[in-house]
């Protein structure tokens, strides 16, 4: 399932519409792709990040076709990505992720031991693995990478 954080809506009135505006390229919307299957990770991650990094946009795929969906259509710059997910497994997302938008950031979550997929991570220059159950905590700090 795929669902998306709803802006506020925008003063739509003749003369905002009238008004001469800069675009400033400081100030544009990052994102955040969350996808994993189990909705508990995912309204958990999306809630909390709702409430840290209110100057993102916040996506969540439940499964690998919502994700690439996503990552097809907007410009994505953190994606979360559990390694088991359905339609998908593994590292196809990854992969895919890595090959196609080599600029955003990617943290694998997953119950594996790490030292079992060590070379595979370091092979595709992740950004770090998130161990589940991970405290959230450890979540807030993807935002500082």
């Amino acid at each position: 399932m795929l669902s998306v954080r709803e802006r506020p809506s925008v003063d739509q009135s003749a003369d905002y519409f009238n008004k001469h505006r800069e675009i400033s390229v400081a100030g544009h919307i990052r994102s955040i792709l969350i996808a994993d299957e189990d909705r508990d990770v995912l309204n958990q991650l999306s809630q909390s990040f709702a409430i840290c990094a209110k100057q993102y946009n916040i996506y969540t795929a439940q499964n690998g076709r919502d994700a690439l969906d996503v990552l097809k259509t907007s410009s994505v710059n953190i994606l979360m990505a559990a390694l088991n997910i359905s339609v998908m497994h593994d590292f196809e997302l990854i992969d895919f992720a890595k090959h196609y938008y080599p600029a955003t950031r990617i943290f694998v979550m997953s119950e594996e031991d790490p030292s079992s997929i060590k070379n595979r991570l370091d092979d595709l220059r992740i950004y770090a693995y998130i161990r589940k159950p991970f405290r959230i905590e450890m979540i807030y700090s993807i935002l500082r990478v």
